[in-house]
């Protein structure tokens, strides 16, 4: 419902000081310059929106930068970037029930959380991603086949519209905003507190299994044959593999704990033990190692590095299972900081499709053999299971993802060689019924978009585009490539 006391903007048209900044998607790949302001309560978001509506342009809503692409860009306009309210306004250790500004991040709720037993009920790969960001993208996690997506987790949200009304949303309230919101990438309003739910855990500790797969056939098997009983299941998979060992990897998969099955577990709810390494073997500084990374991408050593990779893998099999930190095994992201810059100067996009299950095999091999032909090998795999949901703009199908990471070269030619491939890959994923995700998306062409979702979706989404922001002020890159 729309609160009645929010007064009027107190700014006077055009007077906020934007700055001019260089904005871009984490991959580094795409975006461009945009005027960035940072407001610090539900107030001044109106009066940043009311602002732009008085200047005659557009703006982009941002959270913690997270998206590879262009979803949170907006180059040559204005971009109203959330990180600053990144308060916990309420978390109840009775129920495990958290209330947060947008700009709290995975890693401000789980330092929370875990100090009372409890665990966000999905993680994305790395901790920094926002609140808002989260529900806007509707975020996945290792776990998605059993728990959902983010908005699962999504108790309700307050919604300020694109003309300055704010407005309170449960699923049970207005079920058709609350799960077009959340998966909406941005489109339809700015959330400025949300409620989430999270869940009990009975140690800080998870029980993890490495599992060598193969070849690709038996990295979907493995899925299928766990996604009953693991609470978690992913998939590193090497690309450069080929012939048999095509689509070979190391699935991990991971178990909670059962009251008193870890006796050390409530020690584990120190945040200090949760978080990620910052030095290996205690001396030598993370941050250090992205340069080393960069030598390895730019002297052609990645395959290399991935047959030594699915060579120990076997080690951890055979160590397999062995206790390891909800950090430890959720945050891969974060082990090595500022990892993406090893992909300089050309930056990062990743590639993943959503492919129905019956047509897994098939679309994926096709794909990872057709990269390998062009000569555009991404430099890492990753392969989740999936199940349906029910917010309107959902990526999820009942199959599998292979989220791809391919860099990008500042050659012009090569550059435009790797965005037709992946849209001449798309068009194998769109046939056989696949969807996308666009908090990874760059390369996907205004056509995809009814062809993603359906002309029915569309059409809703449309009418609610038009009905909570008829004058078109919340836009960003992504939204106008893909025509919405």
């Amino acid at each position: 419902m729309t609160d009645p006391t929010m007064s009027p903007s107190a700014a006077s048209p055009g007077a906020l000081h934007w700055n001019e900044e260089d904005v871009r998607g984490f991959g580094m790949a795409v975006g461009g310059p945009g005027k960035v302001l940072r407001p610090t309560t539900t107030e001044q978001v109106a009066d940043a929106l009311a602002d732009v509506r008085a200047r005659g342009g557009n703006v982009a809503l941002r959270g913690a930068g997270c998206s590879y692409g262009d979803a949170a860009t907006n180059r040559g306009s204005y971009v109203l970037d959330l990180s600053a309210m990144n308060k916990i306004l309420d978390f109840d250790p009775a129920t495990g029930l958290a209330t947060v500004e947008p700009g709290v991040t995975v890693r401000d709720l789980w330092r929370k959380a875990i100090t009372f037993g409890y665990w966000p009920k999905v993680v994305s790969g790395t901790a920094a991603v926002s609140m808002g960001g989260a529900a806007a993208m509707n975020i996945h996690g290792k776990n998605n086949y059993a728990l959902g997506p983010f908005g699962e987790c999504v108790k309700s949200f307050d919604l300020m519209t694109a003309r300055g009304e704010l407005v309170h949303v449960t699923a049970e309230s207005d079920p058709d905003l609350f799960h077009a919101a959340i998966s909406g990438f941005g489109m339809l309003g700015c959330m400025t507190k949300l409620q989430i739910q999270t869940k009990r855990v009975h140690s800080g500790r998870l029980r993890v299994w490495g599992i060598v797969a193969r070849d690709l056939a038996h990295n979907l098997q493995i899925l299928e044959d766990l996604r009953g009983t693991a609470d978690y299941l992913v998939s590193w998979v090497d690309l450069h593999a080929k012939g048999k060992g095509l689509g070979r990897g190391l699935m991990h998969r991971a178990e909670q704990l059962q009251p008193g099955e870890d006796p050390e577990g409530v020690r584990f709810y120190e945040p200090a033990l949760q978080d990620v390494p910052t030095t290996m073997f205690g001396v030598v500084p993370k941050g250090w190692l992205w340069p080393g990374m960069w030598c390895a991408l730019h002297l052609g050593q990645v395959g290399l590095v991935n047959a030594l990779k699915f060579r120990a893998g076997h080690l951890e099999e055979r160590g397999s299972p062995y206790l390891q930190t909800h950090g430890a095994f959720h945050f891969l992201l974060d082990y090595v900081p500022r990892w993406q810059w090893m992909t300089r100067p050309g930056g990062l996009i990743q590639f993943q499709p959503f492919v129905p299950m019956a047509e897994s095999e098939r679309v994926l091999r096709t794909i990872i053999e057709r990269c390998q032909k062009a000569g555009h090998v991404p430099y890492l795999g990753v392969l989740k299971r999936h199940r349906p949901d029910a917010f309107l703009m959902t990526h999820a199908v009942d199959g599998v993802s292979m989220a791809m990471d391919f860099a990008v070269s500042r050659n012009e030619a090569r550059r435009q060689e790797l965005w037709k491939l992946c849209q001449e890959l798309a068009e194998v994923v769109l046939e056989a019924g696949g969807r996308f995700y666009y908090a990874k998306d760059a390369v996907l062409l205004a056509s995809s978009f009814a062809r993603v979702h359906g002309d029915e979706a569309v059409g809703r989404f449309r009418a609610l585009k038009a009905k909570w922001d008829p004058d078109r002020l919340l836009q960003t890159d992504l939204s106008r490539r893909m025509g919405v």
